[in-house]
């Protein structure tokens, strides 16, 4: 049994399956959610990332789940206690999948720093190893943003708190840092791409972008 396949069409112009979405197929009781019916409601919540979210691994993981379970896939019947209705369960867990999903593409653009969003002025971080620099947009490419590192003021009720451990000692409560941002003319520039195959800013191992002032010093590394 074709327990999960995906469908790939050719478009008149095209000498190989195109890579855009098309339809997914679960076991063999048809078709499930479409990526039609997936792209109709991204471009009725948030058109201008669209591009973005298609692209974002979580929202297909969430359409992926959401076909397993409209098509009663064996690996989700696989898991019901034996006084479950299977057809019961599955379309409520479907539902529900379906409002976490639509929840997702309505929250994508607040957390998410793309090139459909980006806007000089805006607050956005630079995420380095482990360290964040929280800076503002200066400058907006079609490929590149460019970020200004402002100045970061510790909230001066935060005091490390260290016990034994690691090299020297472990700080226990640097997730409780705060800061309030000043702009800073003299700040450092940092420019950085857009990857499209990471759908971000930023590369794997490099410096990557994200939104939003989140500045984060690592008192354990």
């Amino acid at each position: 049994m074709n327990i999960y396949s995906e469908v790939q069409t050719k478009s008149p112009s095209e000498s190989k399956p195109s890579n855009r979405l098309t339809y997914r197929v679960y076991g063999e009781k048809g078709t499930t959610m479409t990526t039609n019916e997936l792209q109709s409601l991204i471009n009725g919540i948030d058109p201008k990332n669209a591009e973005y979210i298609l692209a974002d691994h979580n929202i297909t993981d969430k359409f992926d789940s959401i076909g397993r379970w409209e098509s009663k896939n064996p690996i989700c019947l696989s898991v019901l206690n034996e006084n479950e209705d299977p057809d019961e369960r599955c379309k409520g867990v479907a539902e529900m999948l379906r409002e976490d999903l639509e929840r997702m593409i309505r929250q994508f653009d607040g957390g998410h720093l793309t090139p459909a969003n980006a806007k000089v002025g805006d607050g956005a971080t630079v995420n380095l190893f482990s360290d964040r620099h929280a800076g503002t947009i200066i400058k907006v490419t079609k490929a590149t943003i460019t970020i200004r590192q402002d100045r970061a003021i510790l909230n001066p009720k935060f005091k490390p708190e260290w016990i034994p451990g690691g090299f020297a000692a472990h700080c226990t409560n640097q997730e409780n840092q705060s800061y309030t941002y000043e702009p800073d003319e003299n700040g450092s520039e940092t420019t950085i791409h857009w990857s499209k195959k990471f759908n971000r800013y930023g590369t794997s191992g490099n410096a990557t972008a994200s939104k939003g002032r989140h500045e984060f010093y690592d008192y354990n590394f």
